[in-house]
């Protein structure tokens, strides 16, 4: 049996007790195509969760939705401070899907980066979310570049990025006009999403699944509680 977290609110009202300080109407609506917040297929702002994620970015969201998915009996509930989901970090970086080029050989950065590339692709084809797959080239303009450049080439190899080739300057005029240099390295894997849109979908996701969003709801203190007696299968 996994321990409640309780953060006891009257109605969707003014949280008080284990997770001090949402506000009055904590159940809001998030922008985007998500239907009205502290929903799901339990009922709306109970009283309990087995497991709260606080803060509702990519990050958050994306791991509410893949707890839910593999362990669908528990309730989980995501709190947001803002009124709407993912207006942070998520909302505002530079939206590049990385191919996993840079990191080292067998490291769990490289595998994850790679897997996930393909990954996000699959899932924005499936959801109908916007992508660009524009790739990239990385460009060697001095001729002491290009031993380095052809390191980080194999390292690509080694980690399994797709479509890699070294292209010399022909090829490189050929796909960028205006640049310059001796020798790139060409990456066609490399994209560009709204991450958003992405984090957006995952809340969704995570909703239809029986998940409960809160916004309007900031955690502004965390207590240990003690731990709850442990109880035997028969005994339940």
């Amino acid at each position: 049996m996994v321990p409640a977290l309780r953060y006891l609110v009257g109605a969707c009202g003014r949280a008080r007790g284990s997770f001090a300080g949402g506000s009055p109407g904590a159940c809001g609506f998030a922008s985007g195509r998500l239907r009205p917040l502290c929903g799901g297929s339990r009922s709306a702002c109970t009283s309990s969760f087995d497991i709260v994620i606080v803060g509702g970015g990519i990050v958050g969201l994306a791991s509410a939705r893949a707890l839910i998915l593999r362990h669908p009996s528990l309730s989980i509930g995501v709190l947001e401070k803002e009124k709407d989901l993912a207006v942070h970090q998520t909302g505002h970086n530079s939206g590049v899907i990385h191919s996993g080029i840079y990191y080292k050989p067998e490291s769990l950065k490289a595998k994850l980066c790679v897997q996930g590339a393909a990954l996000l692709y699959e899932y924005c084809q499936q959801k109908g979310i916007s992508y660009k797959q524009c790739g990239k080239l990385i460009v060697a303009v001095e001729q002491e570049e290009i031993p380095r450049l052809q390191s980080l080439y194999e390292k690509g190899l080694q980690n399994g990025v797709q479509g890699l080739r070294l292209i010399q300057q022909e090829d490189i005029k050929k796909k960028e006009p205006y640049c310059r240099g001796l020798m790139a390295i060409d990456c066609p894997h490399t994209g560009i999403v709204d991450y958003r849109q992405v984090a957006l979908s995952f809340a969704q996701d995570f909703q239809e699944a029986g998940g409960s969003v809160l916004t309007n709801f900031e955690v502004k203190d965390i207590e240990m509680a003690k731990e709850s007696p442990s109880r035997s299968i028969d005994a339940e």
